[in-house]
């Protein structure tokens, strides 16, 4: 009679277990078991799993049948013994059986469908169904969803990381330049020693413990100073310059129907020509689909004209919206932008435009922080040339990287082109 009630209860069960074998869920899309296994890794440290933890899971996972995750009629079951995950991961039995019970009581990846005595198998009955005993994964499957949502947060996080650390880069190179272009015009200077002192002490680099609020505050560290120098020069310019009949004066641009931030207050000063892009930009042609390589036999008419409009408001009605958001944040009350405004604006263009940052990174290095975000900018606003649109922008970044090295890029003729069709929109 024990043995009769005994076949019944097991029965029961194995029917209970083929109708919610029926729909078992599986993993979402195209995913696979090793998807699986890369999401864990990427994700374990945010929830609070640590390595043995993670080695641990990681072994059970492996000894589970990889077709098991996305067949809706099976649930994926570790049917390894403790003992022998222990020796795979070079742990004893005691910290495996821990480990077991954090992943099903904390995690909740797992469930435990386990004998008494902790026993793990599996058997194919006369009928054709598998009975299984183990530690079953459909918990985890169910929690896939809202651990790809915490990967991409982590995504998230990491692009503000590389964001925020190009922008403090690019505010140190400016810091760097107007210290070595200041500190032989007036060495005895204090503000400059001061500044430099603190220039000197800045990380050279940052771990991965530095945190997002960390790098946020250090840039804004790295802005202040960059302000110091652009209003120690400005007086200095003040103080020493001679007036000039033929000086122009910085002239607020009212062409434009968009109202920015920028056109608020307008001091009287000197155009900002920002003459060093010149020699610095003016030598390449750029890539084919995106420079304007018209009226060739003008470069030199251009390149004057260019001298003469190429001022930050100007330059500000060139860039895409996109981009001109991103500058005007950058700029905050400053009443124009300056270098570092366009700089920050390329920088949060690059992953909306796919550019990889080793592509800006080079184009920095090899023709400094302005022109490379100049190329930035024409990029992105001939996405809608009329002719030739550019369709890979980082592609194109890199092809215009490597004509300014050979001497056959030509930013002006570009920034020409640009205003020409600006002129006619």
């Amino acid at each position: 009679m024990l043995h009769l009630n005994w076949s019944k209860k097991l029965s029961r069960i194995s029917n209970a277990y083929r109708e919610e074998a029926q729909s078992c869920p599986v993993l979402p899309g195209n995913m696979q078991r090793s998807d699986v296994q890369r999401l864990m890794r990427r994700v374990a440290p945010a929830i609070g799993m640590n390595d043995g933890q993670l080695t641990v899971m990681l072994a059970m996972i492996d000894e589970t049948r990889p077709s098991d995750w996305i067949d809706p009629s099976i649930e994926p079951v570790c049917f390894a013994m403790q003992s022998n995950i222990a020796s795979l991961t070079g742990k004893d039995e005691r910290t495996v059986r821990r480990v077991e019970t954090v992943l099903e009581n904390v995690f909740r990846f797992i469930r435990k469908d386990v004998a008494m005595n902790g026993r793990r198998c599996r058997f194919r009955r006369s009928d054709g169904s598998e009975y299984r005993q183990g530690i079953v994964f459909t918990p985890l499957i169910k929690a896939i969803p809202r651990l790809v949502e915490l990967e991409a947060d982590l995504n998230s996080g990491r692009v503000d990381r590389a964001v925020l650390k190009q922008k403090i880069s690019a505010a140190k190179r400016i810091v760097k330049k107007k210290l070595m272009d200041l500190q032989p015009r007036f060495p005895e200077d204090s503000t400059l020693r001061d500044i430099a002192g603190e220039f000197l002490s800045w990380p050279t680099r940052f771990y991965a413990s530095v945190s997002v609020d960390e790098l946020r505050e250090h840039l804004g560290e790295v802005s202040g100073v960059v302000d110091k120098l652009m209003a120690f020069a400005d007086m200095k310019q003040r103080m020493s310059a001679r007036p000039d009949k033929d000086d122009r004066q910085y002239i607020q641009d009212t062409t434009q129907e968009t109202s920015v931030c920028c056109n608020e207050t307008v001091d009287k000063r000197t155009a900002h020509k920002w003459a060093d892009t010149q020699s610095e930009t003016a030598q390449p042609n750029g890539s084919a689909d995106c420079l304007e390589n018209k009226h060739e036999d003008r470069t030199a008419e251009h390149n004057s004209e260019i001298a003469e409009h190429l001022t930050p408001i100007r330059l500000f009605y060139l860039c895409s919206e996109e981009m001109q958001l991103h500058i005007q944040i950058s700029q905050g009350n400053r009443p124009y932008p300056d270098e570092r405004d366009f700089t920050n604006g390329a920088i949060d263009r690059l992953q909306a435009l796919g550019i990889h940052p080793s592509a800006f990174n080079d184009a920095v290095e090899q023709m400094g922080n302005l022109a490379a975000s100049l190329c930035v900018l024409i990029i992105d606003r001939n996405r809608f040339h009329p002719v030739t649109p550019v369709k890979c922008p980082g592609g194109v970044l890199r092809a215009m990287t490597r004509r300014h090295t050979s001497g056959q890029l030509n930013l002006n003729r570009s920034l020409f082109g640009l205003m020409q069709r600006k002129d006619h929109w």
